[in-house]
């Protein structure tokens, strides 16, 4: 089952990474054509010829020449706006009531897996809050032009997503390319936006269902937002699946999921209709940094190392996962709040900490403006492992998609 997991996130992370740049702009091209008129007046005047007396004024000859030109040309503009209501990576919710016995137990979000293991002959957790999981992969709406173009319907789908009733793999509901179709109701139409969200979807392989819900949607802030969620799915996995291969003999299941939960996702953005006439260069930003990944080579103290020497200059290494940077409007928003949804330290071979969802506060401060910056920060990490981690970050902009930074 995670084998069929992780093959299934690298291909939507690839698939989704390869289609962003296809469908989150729209490009106008605007053609002036430009006219110039000018006229030319030249005027020659020719003195007689001969010897003149003072004072008497001799007759001369003027040539008056008007030459008139038209001069056209086209200037083309090309303006990018944004394509979408919305575009996500990735969005984890953790459900809550789903199943008592054989609990999938990822906690709150649907990201703080239990490090205790579940007990001996069973397949799950019990007595867990948070008892199944919903993961969403790829995620995409667009607006959708009904009842006379009214606004905030929307049309999505995502590249792949499964709900996880328990920790049985029978019991999942999965779909690539699932269709929904959804209506927002704003309470507060100012970013962070936060809308009440009716939806129906429908997914078809590798499981039939159908899955009418409703949000409380709070975001997108830095590419983050967080959702409460309630709704039931109801389906199938036919023979065929690959989720009833392993029953003996392989048998259709069909499973009802009721559920309420409550959710967060990463590199997400939402946009409201008029933001779709702001051009591209005019958007607010409301955060320092995003990014998908981060990864750093570190010299440490430990008596072990990742590679056959511990005299080597690198021993380990530090990578996050979906850092996001939101900046706080105070002392011309310098000041910032991070997170990612996983920081994790490898210093040697037994020195390990690992932080799930941690909690960042800092201070960017450009020196060179969009160039080089500086970034002393403090982060609290506190799950899996509990740990404090400050230093001073030094940033170096070489595109817009890439920073090389000493730490």
């Amino acid at each position: 089952m995670r084998r069929f997991f992780l093959f299934c996130f690298g291909i939507v992370l690839i698939l989704a990474m390869y289609s962003c740049g296809t469908f989150h702009t729209r490009t106008e091209t605007e053609t002036y054509t430009i006219v110039v008129r000018d006229t030319l007046t030249q005027i020659e005047v020719k003195n007689a010829p001969g010897r003149r007396d003072n004072g008497i004024v001799y007759p001369s000859s003027k040539v008056l020449e008007s030459t008139r030109t038209i001069t056209t040309r086209d200037s083309i503009v090309e303006r990018y706006y944004p394509n979408f209501i919305r575009l996500g990576l990735f969005e984890s919710v953790g459900l809550i009531g789903t199943s008592k016995e054989n609990q999938l137990g990822n906690g709150i979000f649907g990201i703080f897996p239990e490090i205790e293991k579940y007990p001996q002959n069973q397949r799950g957790y019990k007595d867990k809050l948070f008892s199944g999981g919903y993961y969403r992969f790829g995620i995409g709406e667009w607006r959708l032009r009904w009842f006379r173009d009214s606004r905030n319907w929307t049309i999505g789908t995502s590249i792949f997503e499964i709900f996880s009733k328990d920790n049985t793999i029978e019991h999942n509901l999965a779909s690539f390319f699932p269709i929904y179709i959804k209506k927002r109701f704003f309470l507060f139409d100012k970013i962070p936006y936060v809308a009440i969200s009716p939806s129906f979807g429908f997914g078809l392989y590798p499981s039939q269902y159908i899955n009418p819900n409703i949000a409380l949607e709070i975001g997108s802030l830095g590419g983050l937002n967080f959702r409460a969620y309630a709704g039931v799915a109801l389906g199938q996995n036919p023979k065929f699946s690959p989720f009833v291969q392993d029953l003996d003999p392989p048998t259709a299941q069909t499973i009802t999921t009721p559920y309420v939960g409550l959710g967060i996702s990463f590199l997400d953005f939402v946009n409201v209709v008029p933001e779709l006439y702001t051009e591209w260069k005019d958007h607010p930003h409301s955060s320092w940094n995003i990014g998908l990944f981060q990864f750093a080579l570190l010299n440490t103290n430990s008596d072990t190392s990742l590679g056959r020497s511990t005299k080597t200059l690198v021993k380990g290494v530090h990578f996050r996962l979906f850092p996001a940077s939101i900046a706080i409007p105070i002392l011309n928003n310098g000041f910032y709040l991070g997170t990612s949804l996983l920081n994790a330290f490898i210093f040697g071979l037994r020195d390990i900490g690992i932080g799930i969802l941690p909690a960042r506060l800092g201070y960017w401060q450009l020196i060179l403006p969009d160039e080089l910056s500086i970034e002393p920060f403090v982060e609290y990490n506190y799950y899996p492992s509990s740990f404090i981690h400050f230093g001073n970050r030094f940033n170096l902009k070489m595109s817009e998609s890439f920073n090389l930074s000493v730490v």
